[in-house]
């Protein structure tokens, strides 16, 4: 039996398809330790065909699934640290200690990928699966010109091309108000200078600062009747509205701009004496308008969870941030909010609450970086999807 089963380790060791069949099957972080084994498996795992291929095993109806939540305070967070919330299973992400670089900033998670600030006018584009990245410079007719305006937007999706764009929007001192946008291709490594020039309404400011990839787009939130979004693939830019905020007796006090599952959504909330609620809009498949899906109150949460303590700070959110992703057995998203130091979410198929994640009691997400006359509901986060997943670069 024993020189039975080390023939057959030897039949597949010899075989490279069907050694690579194998590994394909296996999670993701098996892999990266699997690379030790031997340079055999070493080479077949840091392949990219074989990386893409995994990567495209990995998905649900045509999307990728977050495996965790990465939360990024505005004000008192190092600039390298993060809390991590986990989705699917506990895993630890070493960020940025395999760069070289003090002081590196997230600008975007695109599908397993990151796009980061860095320092004088550089990107990086990281997998912290693989602990991987590239260094990117910007292109010099943006670079060394003093900006009002410079935002940088990731356009990535495994599941079409393993290739990503990144779309630089800046704006020259000499013609305030004029964008230009300039768009990088990984595929080449070089820049398409000013691809489109493009003017924007001041009273009616668009948030460029935030770009969000879905359907092979970059679409951005604007504050007025109206936004834009760049079709990547056909470098157009096209215009889609946005939504009117359903309080009309009070001013608006925060939003969220994201995608879940090929879906653009949208939740606003009001500035009220105790400013627990938000309604949720869902653009339209078609581009025509933001579909008004449900308000929801997080003194409802209270109900569930009694340990939370919501709506201490008169005029501020009930809240430190909010997030909408997908459900892994529903269609409908489920709606993620840091509240308190915890992580609920309200499952809008379900109509119900639910704990994500408790650190238990103690220590309390954000509440390392307070100061003494500070409370929890101060501090407001960010919230960055994290892929699992072995793309290249």
């Amino acid at each position: 039996m024993v020189f039975d089963s080390v023939s057959a380790a030897d039949k597949i060791a010899h075989n490279q398809d069907l050694l690579t069949l194998i590994l394909l099957g296996l999670p993701t972080k098996s892999l990266i330790k699997f690379k030790c084994v031997s340079r055999q498996w070493r080479f077949i795992i840091s392949d990219p065909d074989f990386c893409l291929s995994h990567t495209r095993r990995h998905h649900r109806h045509g999307f990728l699934s977050p495996t965790a939540l990465l939360l990024k305070g505005e004000r008192f967070t190092p600039p390298s640290e993060f809390s991590i919330v986990p989705l699917k299973h506990y895993s630890k992400v070493p960020f940025f200690h395999y760069i070289n670089d003090s002081d590196v900033k997230i600008l975007q998670s695109c599908n397993g990928l990151l796009i980061c600030e860095s320092y004088r006018r550089s990107f990086l584009i990281c997998n912290p699966t693989t602990k991987s990245f590239r260094k990117i410079y910007c292109p010099s007719n943006s670079c060394y010109n003093f900006l009002s305006r410079f935002c940088v937007s990731l356009a990535f999706d495994p599941l079409r091309s393993p290739n990503y764009k990144i779309i630089c929007v800046w704006e020259s001192y000499r013609e305030p108000c004029k964008l230009n946008l300039d768009l990088y291709s990984s595929k080449t490594g070089s820049w398409d200078l000013s691809v489109i020039s493009f003017e924007v309404d001041e009273e009616e400011p668009i948030e460029l600062n935030h770009g969000v990839f879905c359907n092979g787009r970059i679409h951005w939130c604007g504050y007025g009747s109206e936004s834009l979004f760049f079709d990547v693939e056909n470098e157009c830019l096209e215009t889609m509205p946005m939504a009117l905020p359903v309080q009309m007796d009070a001013l608006e006090e925060c939003r969220y701009f994201g995608e879940s599952r090929g879906v653009l959504y949208l939740t606003v909330t009001y500035c009220m004496p105790v400013c627990l609620e938000m309604d949720i809009f869902e653009m339209a498949r078609d581009y025509s308008q933001w579909i008004w899906k449900k308000r929801v109150d997080l003194g409802d949460a209270v109900r569930v969870f009694p340990e939370l303590e919501l709506g201490c700070v008169e005029y501020g959110p009930g809240f430190s941030g909010v997030c909408v992703i997908g459900s892994e057995e529903e269609d409908e998203p489920m709606v993620v909010v840091w509240a308190d130091g915890k992580i609920v979410c309200f499952d809008l198929r379900q109509g119900a609450w639910k704990m994500v994640y408790d650190l238990g009691p103690g220590i309390k997400i954000g509440s390392l970086y307070l100061g003494e006359d500070d409370h929890l509901h101060h501090e407001r986060f960010h919230a960055y999807q994290y892929f699992e997943n072995l793309s290249c670069l």
